[in-house]
């Protein structure tokens, strides 16, 4: 209607409680069943999909990343971006990856703002989606230890300076 104010987004406990009710509420009407059989690659998506390497136990394994799971993280992004603009992704974020409770607003601003940069990467998607998680836990941890933090920002002050810094090992720590 003219005049009336937009309608404002939906609280995300809202909208993960009425998710989980219909998702829950589809679950049990399922009548029980055998699970089913494992899927196989498709020779079709495995074509649109994009052949890799992955380090397995040491060894190099050449793997296929289906082209249908390159299209997912791209529905991914999409839904990181939907979920921020309506002020719900960073409650959602915190829920599954509860690591980054540590990171401090802009931190997780700018960790959002590469895990969506790594889901629209396209055939190396998933390699940048890695990397961005593992560098961006590091890096909650670093700030879940403050004095960890603070011994780190002096090692830097001191390099920055052009002042020398030993290390030191502390067998007892480990």
């Amino acid at each position: 209607m003219p005049g009336s104010p937009p309608p404002r987004p939906w609280p995300a406990a809202v909208l993960i409680r009425q998710v989980a009710a219909r998702v829950y509420a589809d679950f049990m009407s399922m009548p029980a069943h055998e699970p089913a059989p494992e899927p196989e690659l498709e020779a079709e998506d495995a074509l649109r999909g994009v052949v890799n390497q992955l380090i397995i136990n040491g060894r190099r394994m050449p793997v296929i990343i289906p082209g249908s799971v390159i299209e997912a993280l791209r529905v991914f992004a999409d839904l990181v971006a939907y979920a921020d603009e309506a002020g719900v992704l960073r409650e959602l974020l915190l829920r599954a990856m509860p690591w980054a409770e540590p990171l401090p607003e802009n931190a997780l601003g700018d960790f959002i703002s590469g895990l969506a940069d790594a889901a629209r990467s396209g055939e190396h998607a998933p390699e940048r989606i890695a990397a961005v998680l593992r560098e961006w836990q590091a890096t909650a941890e670093v700030y879940a230890d403050p004095d960890g933090a603070d011994r780190l920002r002096q090692a830097l002050r001191e390099t920055h300076e052009g002042k020398a810094t030993p290390w030191v090992y502390d067998d007892a720590s480990i």
